[in-house]
């Protein structure tokens, strides 16, 4: 009885994290493709508002138009020796799962973008 107590113990606990692992990998590495216009200007910023002279990293906010039309708001900050900052309007591609980016930042042309994600991007 005590051996099918413990064995039954035991396989919830591993449907339990197994469960949750799953839960983590979608929420953190499962994404979608999603497109955003660059915002104009070239954000350099400190936490005063001052432009940053020299500066090697760039935080920009995003509103990401996923395929099936719902936008996720997200931050992105390009930071290195040799990162220049985005053209401002200018179109991106990425792969971007709930919670970051995963992949991209790519340049796209306009005319790459489907026109249901364009119309937003363009309000």
């Amino acid at each position: 009885m005590i051996k099918e107590i413990i064995f039954v113990v035991i396989l919830v606990l591993i449907v339990i994290s197994g469960y949750k692992g799953y839960e983590y990998y979608t929420t953190i590495y499962k994404g979608d493709v999603a497109y955003a216009k660059v915002p104009d200007g070239v954000p350099t910023v400190e936490d005063t508002g001052q432009v940053i002279s020299g500066s090697k990293s760039y935080k920009y906010d995003f509103d990401f138009v996923k395929k099936d039309g719902t936008i996720q708001k997200m931050d992105y900050e390009l930071s290195g020796n040799n990162v220049s900052p985005l053209q401002p309007g200018s179109y991106v591609k990425v792969f971007i799962s709930q919670t970051r980016v995963i992949s991209g930042l790519n340049d796209v042309s306009k005319s790459d973008i489907p026109k249901n994600i364009l119309e937003k991007l363009d309000k």
